[in-house]
């Protein structure tokens, strides 16, 4: 004890030299672990790329080589010719500030009166441009982009409309101005952005849609989607029962039904009951109940719509 009180910082030492040599004992061990399973790893992918390419039938000989190239030749003859034979979308690139103003109220007015023609009630008027309709003049650069999803939307709500919703509850679309950025919290837009496809060069713009149908008017949707000649197609889909009171709800099964005498009173024939002793009296005692066939409920439906585009050309 003597000698330790003497020579503390002596043992301090020792003490931390012990732990460090064991410390770094551990970590030479764990790392020569990790390399020796890394290197287990790399001799087997080795023997994997040998075997490949020791078989003759994918080795890279001229005759292999020719027919991937005519593969993909092929494959571009067949890209060219799809997106040629998609429709692309009816709007101006190089429209105004002035006429898109115009060209929105007259398309919104155009919505809103396709929907009252339908009878669908829509629960958005703007169908995903609230907080572009008050503007007069646009953030410089975002007219074509504003009417390019312009055309989308149009072309999203025929398809609704066409199929015969119950109801459309909301419509949202990208934010891609810096208007729409100054309104990022509105429910008219969503945070998916676009995509271009590496291969093809073509761009996909994203809507959520969400509105209330039965089982027929949504797989109409699903068929005109399909079929339309734009390249619009269903990413995402979900079905859900709607909420009760939601317009589009499905009818109430029908209650006991009574046939009433025609001479009955007023009073009774509200009551649906008919005259004690009157003529018919025997009849309506045998009381009838229609049958319900078919007692469907309406769905709530939110769908993900890609519309997909050729890339811009060049300048």
């Amino acid at each position: 004890m003597l000698w330790l009180k003497r020579n503390l910082i002596f043992a301090l030492s020792l003490v931390v030299a012990v732990g460090l040599f064991l410390f770094g004992s551990y970590y030479l061990f764990s790392k020569w672990s990790e390399n020796s399973e890394v290197q287990k790893q790399l001799e087997e992918t080795d023997a994997s790329l040998k075997k490949i390419y020791d078989l003759k039938s994918t080795s890279p000989t001229a005759t292999n080589i020719m027919i991937l190239r005519q593969q993909d030749a092929e494959l571009k003859t067949f890209l060219t010719n799809v997106m040629a034979a998609r429709k692309p979308l009816d709007f101006d690139a190089k429209i105004s500030s002035a006429n898109f103003k115009t060209l929105l109220d007259n398309s919104l007015a155009q919505l809103n009166r396709q929907a009252d023609q339908a009878r669908i009630p829509v629960a958005q008027k703007e169908f995903g441009f609230s907080n572009i309709k008050p503007l007069v003049s646009f953030a410089e650069g975002s007219v074509p982009l504003l009417a390019e999803q312009l055309a989308e939307v149009k072309l999203i709500c025929g398809i609704l409309f066409r199929s015969e919703i119950s109801a459309l509850e909301n419509l949202r679309r990208q934010a891609i101005s810096k208007d729409d950025l100054a309104a990022v919290s509105s429910v008219d837009y969503h945070a998916i952005p676009k995509m271009t496809n590496d291969l093809t060069g073509e761009i996909s713009s994203f809507h959520v849609v969400t509105f209330t149908a039965f089982s027929e008017s949504l797989a109409s949707v699903l068929e005109n989607v399909e079929r339309s000649p734009e390249a619009l197609s269903v990413r995402l889909l979900s079905v859900l029962p709607a909420a009760p009171g939601k317009p589009g709800a499905g009818p109430a099964a029908s209650g006991p039904f009574i046939p009433v005498n025609s001479g009955a009173p007023a009073g009774a024939a509200q009551r649906g009951q008919p005259r004690p002793g009157g003529p018919g009296a025997a009849a309506a005692n045998q009381t009838r109940r229609l049958e319900t066939l078919a007692d469907e409920k309406a769905f709530r439906v939110s769908m993900l719509l890609e519309v997909t585009k050729a890339a811009p050309p060049a300048e």
